[in-house]
């Protein structure tokens, strides 16, 4: 066929991708309570203080029971998280209450302790927003924007709604 090049369609303001980029768009993910814990298993599996981990989700309510060994003691914690945000290959959970034996409140320094008992650089905990943050760069792959817009809680799983991102494929492929 032949005859004069089609107008390029792209909006002005929407500049031309890098080459070998992988692009999507709004993206649903949804994890039961099984996969959620399995997942979270595998996170502390480094930290030899913390057995037993289980992740509930009930609608509008996510928690997290744990089995915490503090000077060869197990305590039975439980913690409430209010938001899940991640952002650049960092996972920050708001938590909301932290408690032992449902009522008792956990102070800030077991937080730290647990902060300090994971591999360096994996945990960070900001005390006066209560937000513990998980450094997952080291699962992600090198190039990938992912950001998640908001996390729906219902009964039995949590529904992840990430923005359209992108993965850098130049690495595999250039």
């Amino acid at each position: 066929m032949t005859g004069a090049a089609a107008p390029d369609s792209r909006p002005a303001d929407n500049p031309p991708h890098p080459p070998y980029t992988a692009r999507w768009g709004p993206l649903s993910l949804s994890l039961d309570e099984a996969t959620l814990t399995a997942l979270a298993r595998r996170l502390i599996d480094a930290i030899p203080e913390l057995d037993d981990l289980t992740v509930h989700a009930a609608p509008d309510e996510l928690s997290v029971t744990i089995v915490v060994r503090r000077f060869g003691v197990p305590l039975s914690a439980r913690a409430s998280l209010s938001q899940i945000r991640f952002k650049d290959g960092f996972l920050a959970l708001v938590l909301d209450s932290v408690s032992a034996l449902s009522f008792i409140p956990i102070p800030d320094a077991v937080l730290r302790f647990l902060v300090e008992k994971a591999p360096p650089g994996l945990l960070t905990y900001d005390k006066s927003d209560r937000i513990l943050v998980v450094n997952a760069n080291d699962w992600m792959p090198p190039g990938l924007d992912l950001t998640l817009d908001r996390a729906e809680i219902g009964r039995g799983e949590v529904t992840l709604r990430f923005s359209a991102g992108q993965l850098d494929l130049g690495r595999f492929l250039g």
